[in-house]
């Protein structure tokens, strides 16, 4: 009886420790397999808000909202939108959101091995890393708040062409477009996203008055071009073109998105 009482013991405080041991491990691997997605992505949206273009569904909140989602879902990056119409010459060219990057997990540990401090402290870093992507997905989410409820809003849903004539000018739009894809730094993105909602019909001087596009798109080498209800695509010469015929088509596709 003497010695079975403390083999007992010895097991339980065996067992114990190993228990310990076995618990800091997985707190470490949870926390630093935490999924961090990283995909740096832009996308540009050409929202023809003109009367003429009253073949296309107008896009409203809930898919500025799912195409703003590709982006915080899947990493960060920016997301931007031109009016094509007739806005007035003091409006904004571009309507911009950005998304910020979280933080990517750091393995600290020096031993595959690692002592039950040593876990203790990947495991403090950890929290450390978690806590500040808290507070950059709030910030991200506010930023997103803010354009859905005020820029939207105020800027884009309620748009009236300028001096009431109602026109169509993709021209200018394609400018906007093209000075965007000209900023430095556009090669960092994993994939840029053009996708243009209108019937490509370019009425830039009255309604009613067809005129031929006169400037081109420019695309980067790592930029997607996506025509939802675009009539006549010959304007975009030999460039890799994905069609939709309504917004419906569209945002089923990009219920699949995948960055690639």
């Amino acid at each position: 009886m003497t010695f079975f009482r403390p083999f007992l013991l010895l097991s339980f405080l065996s067992i114990a420790l190993f228990s310990c041991v076995d618990d800091a491990s997985k707190a470490h691997t949870a926390a630093a397999e935490e999924d961090i997605p990283d995909c740096k992505i832009m996308i540009i949206l050409g929202d023809d808000r003109s009367g003429s273009s009253q073949s296309i569904q107008k896009l409203d909140k809930a898919d500025y909202e799912a195409v703003i989602n590709i982006i915080t879902e899947n990493g960060n990056g920016y997301f931007a939108s031109t009016i094509i119409g007739n806005p007035a010459p003091n409006s904004k060219e571009i309507f911009r959101l950005k998304v910020s990057a979280l933080k990517p997990y750091e393995d600290i540990l020096t031993s595959d091995n690692p002592t039950l401090t040593e876990q203790a402290k990947q495991k403090k870093h950890n929290e450390k890393i978690k806590a500040k992507n808290e507070k950059i997905k709030k910030k991200n989410q506010s930023r997103v708040n803010t354009f859905l409820s005020k820029t939207l809003t105020s800027s884009i849903l309620t748009y009236e062409p300028y001096k009431g004539n109602d026109i169509t000018n993709i021209d200018l739009a394609f400018n906007h477009i093209n000075k965007l894809l000209k900023e430095p730094n556009m090669d960092d993105y994993d994939k840029i996203i053009v996708v243009l909602f209108t019937d490509g019909v370019n009425e830039p001087v009255r309604s009613g008055k067809i005129e031929a596009i006169e400037n081109t798109l420019e695309l980067t080498d790592n930029a997607e071009l996506y025509l939802v209800g675009w009539k006549d695509t010959s304007v975009f010469g030999g460039a890799e073109i994905n069609e939709f015929e309504g917004k419906e088509g569209f945002f089923s596709y990009l219920e699949d998105f995948e960055c690639l």
